[in-house]
């Protein structure tokens, strides 16, 4: 039997979470999951749409973590830092490489010693700083910044441990990404990215239940139970529909006569270019109203005014018809038998070359057993399904419930 991939191995590590943790290991089937080797260890980030994802060096993973115990703690760090929206603080924070050891520090308690990595950031690597257990991020960067700033006014070293941390990048070469992607996001993409993380969470408490919950240590379930009990987001539909969309955008060069190359003169020069491709799926069966096909081909106007190739499909229990989408909704839309997602996502998955898929629905139908390649954001019309039913909760991927003129994120 050939060798499992690293992703494979990834998933191996979290059905075995999801088998003796469960929390975490359903938590990380929320996840995007891909390999990176231009990051050192493993990292979370930002996919083009603002949902989260898990970047992994396929060398650190298979080289460095060669104990299924580190493994584990590896992938439940990175579920902490999320649990305690660590990657969204970093500008609430003036020097970075602390709060990035701060936050190494809050989320590190809650992994047993076989877990640690050999140089994990850990309470008992600062002695001299007599560091309180499961404080906030607040309270253990405040302590190093103090003894940093102490350290550079005297010229007395208070922890030997924290000045070579922070001579040599501290914990930041585990976070990678974040400095690079969600310190940088505005405000209106980081409210999307904190309901993503609203989502993930939901889904994970309802999944697991009390008895999951009830296995963690008392803090962290204080923390679950105020973040999973806190108010729906709520967005202008229009934002958070280019906002995903954007995942469909890839950017590449061309060469321009127009624009001389500023390298060597007389060659052309290069111009960057965005792709901007879209998959979008009409269900068209018979519970589709007309009203809800003309909210549905709204929604597609305004993605293609934004500079989207956009290629619909019209799809009830299989494809019925495929275009390219030029500014003017058809006349009608063939189907209206039943309802079966699945021949849309199969083609999503083999068939298009767009980068993202919108899937415009009322969700009635059977549970889909092909699950999307691409990221995947389910439109649900305003009479479809209920929020957190069966019904809603078989539809993986991103959902949006369309409330009238407005949107409610889930």
């Amino acid at each position: 039997m050939p060798p499992l991939n690293v992703l494979d191995q990834v998933s191996q590590t979290t059905i075995q979470l999801i088998l003796h943790e469960p929390f975490y290991g359903h938590f990380l089937t929320g996840l995007v999951k891909e390999l990176n080797q231009e990051i050192s260890t493993i990292s979370l980030g930002v996919n083009a749409n603002k949902t989260v994802k898990l970047a992994l060096n396929p060398d650190f993973w298979e080289n460095t973590l060669d104990e299924p115990a580190q493994r584990h703690g590896a992938l439940k760090h990175e579920v902490l830092h999320l649990v305690f929206r660590h990657p969204l603080q970093g500008k609430q924070f003036a020097n970075r490489l602390l709060f990035h050891l701060a936050a190494d520090l809050v989320v590190n308690q809650y992994l047993t010693p076989a877990q640690l990595s050999k140089d994990a950031i850990t309470l008992e690597r600062f002695p001299e700083l007599q560091l309180p257990p499961f404080r906030s991020i607040d309270t253990y960067y405040d302590t190093l910044n103090d003894a940093w700033n102490k350290t550079l006014r005297q010229s007395v070293v208070l922890s030997p441990a924290l000045s070579q941390l922070m001579l040599t990048g501290g914990a930041l070469a585990g976070h990678e990404l974040w400095h690079e992607e969600a310190d940088w996001l505005s405000a209106a993409e980081k409210k999307l990215l904190d309901s993503h993380l609203d989502d993930l969470l939901r889904t994970t408490v309802q999944r697991v239940g009390s008895k999951g919950i009830g296995t963690l240590p008392r803090i962290l379930q204080t923390q679950l139970q105020l973040q999973s009990t806190s108010a729906e987001p709520s967005l202008d539909w229009r934002r958070y529909l280019r906002l995903f969309s954007g995942a469909g955008q890839r950017t590449y060069l061309k060469n321009t006569i127009r624009k001389p190359s500023r390298r060597y003169g007389v060659n052309p020069g290069l111009r960057i270019r965005n792709k901007h491709k879209l998959l979008v799926i009409l269900d068209t069966s018979g519970s589709i109203g007309e009203d809800e096909v003309e909210a549905f081909f709204n929604g597609i106007q305004h993605i293609w005014k934004q500079g989207a190739e956009i290629m619909v499909l019209e799809c009830d229990t299989q494809i019925n018809n495929t275009y390219i989408y030029r500014g003017k909704a058809p006349l009608e839309v063939s189907g209206r038998g039943g309802t079966n997602f699945d021949a849309a996502l199969e083609y999503a998955n083999h068939k298009s070359a767009a980068n993202a898929v919108v899937y415009f629905t009322d969700g009635l139908g059977p549970r889909p057993t092909v699950l999307c390649r691409k990221p995947l954001l389910w439109m649900i019309s305003e009479r479809g399904v209920v929020e957190n039913t069966p019904a809603w909760m078989s539809l993986l991927g991103r959902k949006v419930k369309m409330n009238g003129s407005s949107f409610l994120i889930l």
